[in-house]
C-alpha cells in the first residue's frame, strides 16, 4: 500500500509542533526519508490516513514534527474555496482550498484590491495596473477592470484621466 502512495502524495507541508496548523511547503522526499529511516528521538514514524476521498495523509515523525501529504489536485473538476479574513485592525489573510485541501504551495498567488476609506486615487490605480510577467492575461484583465471601477477618473486631476 505504501509503495502505491509514494508517487501520488506529492503535495507536502511540514508542521513543527501541534500549533503549526498551516505548515510550510516541503519536498515529498523529505517526508518519505523520515518514514524510511526509522525512529527519531525514540519515536517510530507513523503514517495514517486522514481523508481517503481527498487523498490526505499524515506522517507523524515525533511530537514536534509531522507532515501532511496530499494527492495533487486533478486537472479538471476543481472546487476552489477562498477564505478572506479582512481584520480591520490587522493584516488581511487569505486561505485557498482546492477540493477541500488547503493549498500552501508557492503556486498560490493572491491579488487583493482594497481602495480603503481614502478611495482609489491615481497612484493607487497605477500601482494596481502594474503586474509581473508571470501574471496570466485573464487575471490582469480582471484586476484592471476592478481597479478602474474603484478609481473615479472624473474626479481625478491627473492628466491621464478624463477629469
Amino acid at each position: 500500500m505504501i509503495a502505491g502512495l509514494r508517487p501520488t502524495l506529492t503535495q507536502v507541508t511540514r508542521h513543527r509542533g501541534f500549533r503549526d496548523v498551516g505548515g510550510a511547503p516541503a519536498p515529498a522526499a523529505e517526508a518519505w526519508d523520515h518514514f524510511d529511516n526509522g525512529p527519531v528521538r525514540g519515536y517510530w514514524p507513523l503514517l495514517r490516513e486522514l481523508d481517503r476521498r481527498a487523498g490526505v495523509y499524515e506522517l507523524r515523525v515525533n511530537g514536534e514534527l509531522r507532515y501532511e501529504l496530499r494527492r495533487a489536485a486533478a486537472a479538471s473538476g476543481h472546487r476552489i474555496d477562498v477564505v478572506v479574513d479582512r481584520d480591520p485592525d490587522d493584516d488581511t489573510t487569505v486561505s485557498v482550498y482546492v477540493n477541500g485541501a488547503k493549498v500552501t504551495s508557492p503556486d498560490v498567488q493572491i491579488h487583493i484590491l482594497d481602495p480603503g476609506r481614502s478611495g482609489a486615487g491615481h497612484e493607487w490605480l497605477t500601482g494596481h495596473l502594474q503586474h509581473e510577467d508571470s501574471v496570466p492575461v485573464a487575471v490582469r484583465s480582471e484586476i484592471t477592470t476592478l481597479a478602474q471601477g474603484y478609481h473615479h477618473s472624473h474626479h481625478c486631476a491627473h492628466p491621464d484621466c478624463d477629469g
